[in-house]
């Protein structure tokens, strides 16, 4: 049973009934016209290739929070310099260097899909070659291994792409990779992408039915693209086969940044980068896609910003995990998605989400487990299908101007705090949630400025019920957020020490 009744006494000593009237009216009003304001901006997000800036104009009022991309700088796409060097080798040896330097992430069934063991893959060894240049190289060295079609260039056999060499893929051009004949590319030198395409086909591997092409960097690789679409790619969730994917290594720094900057990804496995630094991910459209649309694990320093994601069919739409560090999380829309909309986990720490746009998610809007300073700022939760925001055994975080409308759970739900952790809760805005805040087992929460006029009828849930008295009598009956700061902190723990800003 739900433990609203301490509310309900105190509202009816406290507050009159046409206050109660008014607030409820208002939170049906506030749902129904922000609801209305983002199934607007779905529909306009509708076609697969439709990406932020094109609803431009339904981002006013509430929904002004997204960033647009026309107030960011553009990547400039880098370049390497000499003659390419290409050959073929042996699929086998490329195989087994793939397996080394992708580790854990490797999924070794992807060897089936390959068409016979004499196969060989392309290998560029050094130096820059274009798309253009590699299908007229390559045919020469092998025929039958690439083809030009009117619908692009297609390539049967695996491309290695080595540390001191580039494909560069230019505007119009389109690689196609063979699916029945299990290609893919292995990158550990430099791809770029200008208004250029990378698809896999759309008929079945007969010898491995769950294959899909795919495009992973390794080691000291880059991969940057701008303005250009990635489709039928990958398997096998996030790893070296699932989709693309970027993977750093202790001792094999990346020399270049990789970035992908307003592109489209429509039925891809995931953009995935894992042990890596100084990621960008801004203005790209995700739509259908079967792993987290955007993961990143053990990253340092990355920016995920502006992006419009859709329909993820299997789990979260952004992912975060592994002890990733300085990430921003900003102006992002994300809508649909089968899990939760932004997913953090495993230590991450120095992380902002502000800006946000989520609604329709499968479970919540944003989930934290196990962070540390993080600052959730300025987004919008509404009418997802369970918690607005989760806050699951973390510290030092502050959570402020989030607008949690609607969600058929709590709007901010707390748990499982460490002693002596601390959790601010400032200057947020609850309406028409099942409740408002909702905790168990909690060691401190700092509730200032919190708007709860439209949340009824429950406002503290869970082990937080027995505070409601008291946190109306702090704030004179008022709910609109202008009491002063209300403290629940039944541990009687202090303060923890502050976050050090950024350098």
């Amino acid at each position: 049973m739900r433990k609203a009744l301490p509310l309900l006494v105190v509202l009816a000593a406290s507050v009159s009934m046409p206050l109660q009237a008014n607030a409820a009216e208002m939170g049906d009003q506030s749902v129904a016209q922000l609801t209305d304001a983002v199934t607007a901006l779905g529909r306009r997000l509708q076609p697969a290739n439709t990406r932020l800036p094109d609803a431009r104009d339904l981002l006013v009022g509430p929904l002004a929070v997204a960033v647009l991309p026309q107030d960011r700088p553009v990547s400039a796409l880098d370049q390497l310099a000499g003659k390419a060097t290409l050959d073929m080798i042996p699929a086998d040896f490329m195989l087994a260097q793939l397996r080394l330097q992708a580790g854990a992430g490797f999924d070794t069934s992807m060897e089936n899909a390959i068409a016979g063991s004499e196969t060989e893959a392309i290998f560029i060894s050094a130096g820059s070659i274009s798309l253009q240049e590699l299908a007229d190289r390559a045919g020469e060295l092998k025929s039958g291994a690439v083809e030009r079609r009117a619908d692009g260039i297609l390539v049967r056999v695996p491309i290695v792409i080595w540390q001191d060499a580039a494909l560069v893929l230019a505007e119009g051009d389109r690689l196609l990779l063979s699916t029945a004949d299990g290609a893919f590319v292995a990158n550990s030198g430099l791809i770029t992408l200008d208004h250029a395409a990378i698809s896999g086909t759309a008929e079945r591997n007969s010898r491995l039915n769950a294959f899909r092409p795919f495009v992973t960097t390794v080691r000291t690789g880059a991969l940057q693209a701008q303005s250009s679409s990635f489709s039928n790619l990958g398997y096998g969730g996030v790893g070296a086969t699932g989709g693309i994917s970027i993977s750093g290594a202790p001792l094999y720094p990346a020399r270049l940044r990789s970035h992908v900057t307003s592109s489209i990804f429509a039925g891809i496995s995931s953009l995935s980068f894992f042990n890596t630094a100084d990621v960008l991910v801004a203005d790209n459209r995700f739509d259908e896609t079967d792993g987290p649309a955007i993961a990143l694990k053990g990253v340092t320093r990355g920016q995920i910003l502006g992006n419009v994601v859709t329909n993820t069919h299997k789990a979260q739409a952004i992912d975060i995990q592994n002890r990733s560090s300085d990430i921003d999380i900003n102006g992002n829309v994300i809508l649909d998605s089968r899990g939760t909309g932004i997913f953090l986990a495993n230590e991450v720490n120095d992380i902002k989400i502000a800006g946000n746009i989520l609604s329709g998610n499968g479970r919540g809007a944003i989930s934290i487990v196990e962070g540390r300073c993080v600052d959730i700022s300025s987004n919008i939760a509404l009418t997802n299908a369970q918690v607005g925001i989760k806050v699951r055994a973390s510290d030092r975080l502050s959570l402020s101007h989030n607008s949690l409308v609607g969600n058929a759970g709590a709007g901010i739900s707390v748990l499982d705090q460490s002693a002596g952790a601390s959790l601010q809760l400032a200057n947020n805005s609850f309406s028409s949630n099942l409740s408002g805040i909702d905790g168990a087992t909690i060691s401190r929460l700092e509730l200032s400025g919190n708007d709860f006029s439209r949340q009824s009828p429950v406002i503290l849930d869970g082990e937080l019920s027995a505070h409601t008295a008291h946190l109306l009598q702090a704030s004179a009956g008022r709910l609109d957020g202008s009491g002063p700061t209300f403290t629940i902190n039944p541990s009687g723990a202090g303060n923890s020490a502050d976050c050090e800003p950024r350098s």
